[in-house]
């Protein structure tokens, strides 16, 4: 057993604000710590070597730090204090307990403690028993164990970050193994004419590559280079430019000036000039995103030069509208002077001076053109020599390409003396940034909204307690509209606040405040900083004057256009005084009335502000319809859930009547038509409500909202590397987020938001959203950065980002790529790991697409690929009766390919799609099975796409008819799926106690309930024959559990060939010593290794074989021995075609790749399965034969076989090769069922095969003699 020391180290997300601002309750003032987590370094910790599941990242795990694995959801609970009670009852009475600014700290250690590399953390000595109840709560949540110890005054609360383990489930039966006799007939005729080598039987076929891979020239793409233009050419660009600005594009020119980027425009180009690095800070509206390319241009352009300007954007809707938006100012059609590359699309190329395409883009342009960074060496045909200036744009958003790219960027600048980088945000951490490169210049310009009331959760309870009051009265003189400050006045103040803060001379401005006592002079705000008078005294530590205006009631909470408040200023500064001054002042004199205190409290004390309140939703909206006559109403709500309860609510009252509301929804799931209705102005008299998520912040805008509801929440997803699992739930926004929801109701007049928390949970959250690259699994990115430095350590490189991703999520995704065969164990590049990496998509959807090809399966593998990188295509209908036909029609697509699949629906959605639409029945098809006809228009361009890559790479011949020959056979096609999703496996297991369900175990023990999404939610299965297998593309914690939404029962052979390991053991031996010497130590090959061979010695001896040390099978020695070689062939065929894409497989390996397919087609499918989804019927199938097989599914119906009337279900009748099959011509009598023998493409997929030291089992050897 192997032992590696841990070491912790914390290291708090920068972006959450530090405890130190958090005022402690007057009640606990040393409860918490005010500083980071503190460090715990244990001794030893043992790895056991075992495999994970959760997300597609690392296999292998160590035990946490003595702590034992979080136990499994139950009705009842450890509350930390020796009792059990009903866990939603406690938690509940904890959380009412407890001062909301308790709450809010708590979940801050917790999070930051989350976000660290830190593997424990012991809160003080002190907490009361409601405040450790609440944090073992929170811990179970977030996937942590917590553990109580000590007495009286010395207990404490410690918290650990668990990793799950293998073997931590009860151990189930072997399941039996047996092959049909067509599956037998095929592996004699192979092993008769293609016996193994000895190469194969020592387990060394594929781990002496030789030959080096034969290189494919991509095609060159010159939409990056910089058009060849002389002075005379950019002379007549420019006069057609101005000549039509003179005339048909006056009024589109005068409206381009009166934007506020327009008076920095000489100021940005002077800056440029002497700059390699500008950041721009532009609020929202402010034009810098459809400007600052062209000011950029036209001043390169009146030096008689030409230029490439590269401008990114987060989405492709972005990147094409903005182009588009351009080309429509400088009068002409996209693709000519402004152009755009985004996937699926190009318009314009070399000709064109400025090209939008998506971060995504602009990252793998970089990688496939600049090679070797770390050796400083150029390529021949280097894109970035023709590239002059790059703009990343929306950089606020964090985004894991946009931060890689920002790391390889800052490398490149000094190899690229010439290229000038611009970044720009509207809201973003300015001087972080800036820092991030060796202290840029910051051009920070001013928006263009409209004043935005705001408020808060105690306000809003105020309002609606003074039923008879008009709210919204004084909002006109609120919002500023009466302002007492004239132009001149305003510039006056903001030339007073810029000299105290350059020269520290104070008396302008101090006289500037003595004037007159109104609010709107105290809380001026700079026009271009945002600062106010506050915010310059408590930066230079004027304690006098901080305390005037605060004597005047001056607001603490405001915010500079970095984001900053007065506080964040002092505490930046390091003034101290100032710091305890403004907090003091913060904590004691409350900013509310003692009535709203009162209310506040209350509210607290009986309702989670965790959860959606649809009641005060409910309540709000009237109000504001009593108190206002027109203006839409947007409500941002976390997720789909909570729209749907939400509209629900509303619908069941006064709000149904549609002549005086229309009630919208918004969401990524919903169908475009209805999404549509969202953007149109309801017909006079009636009021608009629009439920959205978070897609309205900063994705689309409605310009008739004048009001918006702020629930505070967002579904954000996270993960966590420790036990391989995503994290799906609810949680309270960023500050920017707050800020972009709160601009909303300010686009098109002057408007009112309605912030459903506190001021204090205002004040608590964090800055910014975590990002990206911290909270997602990273294979992807690893594999980019091996292909951009092949002699970086990943690790290394990573570190270079503004965020650096965890340690432990670099391991994980490390360890993915090795065993894909990507990465040797010492992170070296492979052959395979080249070639994944050059495609588009996850490598592990890489994998699956070259198992597609090499099994004549391409087009199942091209939509399962796309999809699996795009969205559901099906919606949800907002009926419940619908939603019930929705879910049934979802099953019955999925039963053209075998059934119990989400993911083969998909495949068939498409394939009935493309067939209704040749038939003129596309919107029929669509609405009889709730599928989104936009979504499919996106998946088969992106089908196209991703086909043509292939293509380019060498992988496809220019006639691809013969590479689908397999596409419809059910076996094959479940197999190129489990290509894809492995190791993402589970097996289903019998309703828990007292519950009504079968939920799935994973290879950690844990166990996880199928989402009623799903279209196996129903699923049961004969217990007799076994517990069925299933795949998923990911494990989620949500809220109520963890859960796996999209997965597909398989049948056992399919995860056998994929396999990272497997091993033999004898049918009784139960223990996993085996496994740990298998490693291939010598400690391991002893007495284990020699009993092995015993019991493979005979053909007919029943073994057990252990897949990846936890799935136990029991088959037969020689159906054992024909698996191991089978996997060998396959690996050797891949990586033949990894190295030679253009060849033909050799005979032996084509025979192989033959047999396999044959044998997915006869057992490639599941049995023993039920499903109950009102029809009544159900299946049950033995041996996993899929001859056996019953149908227990929705069957297809007449409409589905129209479709399909004539499109083979099963396998074709194919014509076989005698060069492509064994025996070809032989005279064997084969079924009609059998797949198509001829075999393209492969990849070669990492794996282990654990028999007899590491050798093939001896039945094979005698197998091999008696051929010979």
């Amino acid at each position: 057993m192997a032992h590696i020391s841990v070491h912790q180290t914390p290291s708090l997300h920068q972006h959450r604000p530090p405890l130190a601002q958090i005022a402690p309750p007057p009640r606990c003032p040393r409860r918490f710590p005010p500083g980071p987590p503190q460090q715990h370094t244990k001794g030893k910790a043992t790895a056991a070597g075992s495999r994970q599941s959760g997300t597609r990242t690392g296999r292998r795990a160590a035990a946490p730090p003595n702590a034992a694995a979080a136990p499994p959801p139950s009705p009842l609970r450890d509350d930390g204090m020796g009792r059990k009670g009903p866990k939603d009852k406690l938690t509940a009475s904890a959380l009412a307990a407890m001062s909301e600014e308790t709450r809010v700290r708590i979940t801050t250690v917790l999070e930051d403690f989350r976000a660290s590399d830190a593997h424990e953390y012991t809160f003080e000595p002190g907490l009361t028993n409601q405040e450790r109840a609440a944090v073992h709560s929170m811990c179970r949540r977030m996937g942590m164990s917590s553990k109580s110890k000590g007495n009286g005054e010395r207990r404490c609360l410690s918290v650990y970050k668990t990793k799950n383990t293998q073997g931590a489930g009860k151990e189930e039966g072997p399941s039996k193994l047996g092959l049909s006799e067509e599956a037998r007939e095929i592996l004699l005729d192979l092993f008769t004419h293609y016996p193994p080598d000895d190469a194969e039987l020592n387990g060394d076929a594929v781990k002496n590559p030789g030959d080096k891979a034969v290189k494919i020239r991509w095609k060159t793409d010159n939409a990056f280079s910089r058009p060849a233009m002389q002075k005379h050419d950019i002379a007549k660009k420019a006069e057609m430019l101005t000549s039509k600005l003179n005339g048909q594009l006056r009024k589109i020119g005068e409206n381009r000036s009166k934007l506020p980027i327009a008076s920095f425009k000489d100021h940005l180009s002077s800056t440029l000039e002497n700059h390699q690095v500008v950041l721009i800070s532009g609020e929202t509206g402010c034009g810098k995103t459809t400007q600052v390319p062209q000011y950029i241009l036209d001043h390169v352009w009146g030096k008689h030069e030409s230029c490439k300007i590269i401008c990114t954007q987060p989405r492709r809707i972005s990147a094409m509208s903005v182009a588009e938006r351009i080309s429509v100012e400088r009068g002409e059609t996209v693709g000519e002077t402004v152009g755009y590359k985004i996937r699926l699309e190009s318009k314009g190329g070399k000709n064109s001076s400025i090209m939008f395409c998506t971060n995504g883009v602009l990252l793998r342009v970089l990688i496939g053109r600049v090679t070797n960074i770390s050796n400083r060496k150029r390529p021949s045909d280097d894109v970035m020599m023709g590239i002059t200036h790059i703009i990343v744009d929306e950089i606020h958003e964090r985004d894991r390409f946009s931060d890689l790219t920002l790391a390889i960027l800052r490398d490149l600048l000094p190899m690229y003396p010439h290229l000038h980088l611009v970044l720009m945000s509207a809201t973003i951490d300015a001087e972080r940034f800036s820092q991030y490169f060796n202290g840029c210049p910051v051009i920070q310009v001013p928006g263009h909204t409209y004043p935005v009331k705001s408020f808060y959760l105690e306000d809003v309870l105020s309002i609606l307690q003074s039923v008879g009051d008009n709210h919204l009265n004084t909002e006109t003189k609120d919002l500023g509209l009466d302002s007492v400050l004239t132009d001149d006045y305003k510039s006056s103040m903001d030339e007073a606040i810029s000299i105290a803060l350059v020269n520290d001379e104070f008396d302008p401005l101090i006289e500037l405040i003595s004037i007159e006592q109104n609010p709107e002079i105290f809380n001026y705000k700079h026009s271009e900083t945002g600062v106010t008078p506050l915010m310059v005294f408590a930066r230079k530590g004027q304690l006098g004057d901080i305390c005037m205006l605060l004597s005047f009631g001056v607001d603490c909470s405001a915010r500079d256009h970095d984001g900053k408040s007065a506080l964040d200023w002092a505490q930046q500064e390091n003034q101290e005084e100032a710091c305890e001054v403004i907090k003091k002042h913060m904590d004691c004199s409350p900013a509310k009335l003692p009535e709203e205190n009162e209310l506040l409290k209350k509210y607290l004390a009986t309702m989670n502000t965790e959860h959606i309140d649809t009641v005060l939703i409910e309540r709000l909206l009237r109000k504001i319809c009593t108190d206002s006559k027109e203006g839409a109403i947007l409500v941002f709500l976390p997720g789909w859930e909570d729209i749907n309860q939400t509209r629900e609510r509303l619908l069941a009252s006064s709000f149904q009547d549609s002549s005086k509301f229309l009630v919208l929804s918004l969401h990524s799931m919903i169908p475009s038509l209805e999404q549509k209705k969202v953007f149109k102005r309801a017909p006079s008299g009636v009021r608009k409500i629009i439920l959205s998520t978070n897609i309205a912040e900063t994705a689309v805008t409605i310009d008739d909202v004048v009001f918006v509801i702020d629930s505070g929440r967002m579904k954000e997803k996270n993960y966590d590397p420790y036990n391989n699992v995503s994290t799906l739930h609810a949680s309270w926004v960023c500050r920017a987020s707050a800020r972009q929801r709160e601009g909303r109701a300010g686009r098109c007049q002057p408007g009112t938001c309605y912030h459903l928390y506190s001021r204090f949970r205002a004040a608590s959250l964090p800055e910014f959203q975590i990002p990206e690259i911290k909270r997602m699994p990273i294979e992807e990115l690893c594999l980019q950065v091996k292909l951009l430095d092949p002699n970086c350590k990943i690790a290394d490189f990573l570190k270079k980002t503004l965020d650096p991703p965890v340690t432990e999520t670099v391991k994980n995704a490390i360890t993915v790529l090795q065993d894909l065969g990507a990465l040797t164990q010492n992170e070296q590049l492979t052959d395979l790991g080249e070639k994944l990496g050059s495609l588009p998509v996850h490598p592990s959807t890489s994998k699956m697409l070259l198992f597609g090809i090499l099994m004549n399966c391409l087009d199942p593998a091209l939509t399962l690929a796309c999809a699996a990188g795009y969205r559901d295509p099906f919606f949800l209908p907002m009926a419940p009766d619908e939603r019930k036909k929705a879910a049934a029609a979802k099953v019955e697509l999925a039963s053209l390919y075998g059934g119990y699949s989400d993911q083969l629906a998909v495949v068939a959605a498409f394939d009935c799609w493309t067939r209704a639409k040749e038939k003129g029945q596309e919107a029929l098809f669509c609405s009889k099975y709730f599928v989104a006809s936009n979504t499919m228009d996106m998946l088969s361009s992106m089908r196209k796409q991703l086909q043509s890559e292939l293509a380019q790479r060498g992988f496809l011949p220019a006639d691809t008819s013969a590479c689908s020959l397999n596409a419809k056979v059910p076996g094959i096609v479940s197999a190129v799926l489990v290509a894809g999703a492995y190791p993402m496996v589970g097996r289903l297991l019998p309703p828990l106690k007292n519950a009504r369900r079968a939920v799935v175990e994973t290879a950690s023990g844990a166990k996880v309930r199928l989402h009623p999404h799903s279209s196996n939610f129903n699923l049961s299965f004969n217990k007799s024959s076994g517990n069925p297998l299933m795949i998923f593309d990911e494990i989620t914690r949500g809220d109520g559990g963890m859960y796996v939404k999209n997965c597909s029962v398989v049948g056992p052979y399919t995860l056998l060939l994929h396999a990272t390991e497997i091993a033999v053991a004898p049918p009784d031996d139960v223990s996993d010593e085996e496994d740990e010497g298998s490693s291939g130590d010598e400690a391991g090959k002893g007495t284990l290794g020699q009993q092995k061979k015993e019991i493979m010695s005979s053909p007919d001896n029943t073994v057990s074989v252990v897949v990846d040390r936890w799935l136990r099978f029991d088959a037969t020695a020689l159906d054992v021995a024909q698996i191991y070689c089978l996997r060998e062939r396959l690996a050797s065929a891949i990586l033949f075609k990894v190295k030679h894409p253009q060849d033909v497989l050799p005979p032996a390996l084509g025979a192989t790749m033959y047999a396999i397919a044959c044998i997915l087609t006869y057992d490639g499918l599941p049995g023993n399965l039920t499903t109950n989804h009102g029809s009544g019927e159900s299946s049950t199938g033995a041996n996993g034969s899929a001859q056996a097989r019953k149908v227990g599914f929705i069957p297809p119906g007449d409409f589905l076989m129209s479709l399909l009337s004539d499109v083979p279900t099963d396998a074709p009748h194919y014509q076989k090769s005698s060069n492509n099959h064994p025996g070809g011509g032989s005279g064997h009598n084969r079924s009609s069922r059998a797949p198509a023998g001829r075999f393209n493409q492969s990849q070669r997929p990492g794996r282990k095969n654990s028999g007899p030291g590491s050798s093939a089992p001896q039945s094979f050897k005698r197998q091999r003699d008696a051929a010979r």
